[in-house]
């Protein structure tokens, strides 16, 4: 017996390796990830909500201003953190997933795992058509607020 004789049960094929790294890059992305929102979170929760100087207009008066500036904050990064939980579970079973497929050879895991990696792209996908349809509902807003005087 070789003392310095390394053991891996993962396929020396090329496409297998190549899988097995983008499953690993991908479940430290995911927890990265993850990290980066609930500290976000953190931050927004330890920091109080800005106090704004604006004149009261259309009937709010600057108490109900800053409770707007601040529900909307609180609500915006609690929907980052759900989306990121959602993008999370995807990804980091993909990589789970991948890597116990590739190292025992189960070609139908493998399929439910990029299955998963498909659901994490579908997320991001629906996430950047709802981005520009409000871009473009914005910018439809302010071309008629422009042309109508406002």
């Amino acid at each position: 017996m070789e003392p310095f004789q390394q053991h891996t049960n993962v396929p020396v094929s090329p496409l297998h390796s190549s899988l097995f790294a983008a499953a690993k890059i991908a479940g430290i992305a995911a927890i990265i990830s993850l990290a980066g929102s609930l500290a976000g979170v953190i931050a927004t929760l330890s920091v109080p909500a800005p106090t704004i100087a604006a004149p009261d207009k259309e009937g709010f008066d600057e108490q109900t201003m800053q409770q707007l500036v601040q529900s909307s904050t609180y609500i915006s990064v609690f929907i980052s953190l759900a989306i990121s939980v959602l993008a999370f579970y995807f990804l980091f079973r993909f990589s789970k997933l991948a890597k116990t497929a590739i190292s025992s050879s189960d070609n139908n895991k493998l399929g439910t795992a990029l299955q998963s990696l498909a659901g994490y792209f579908r997320i991001w996908a629906v996430i950047m058509f709802l981005i520009i349809v409000l871009f473009v509902l914005s910018l439809v807003g302010g071309i008629l607020g422009g042309a109508m005087g406002g």
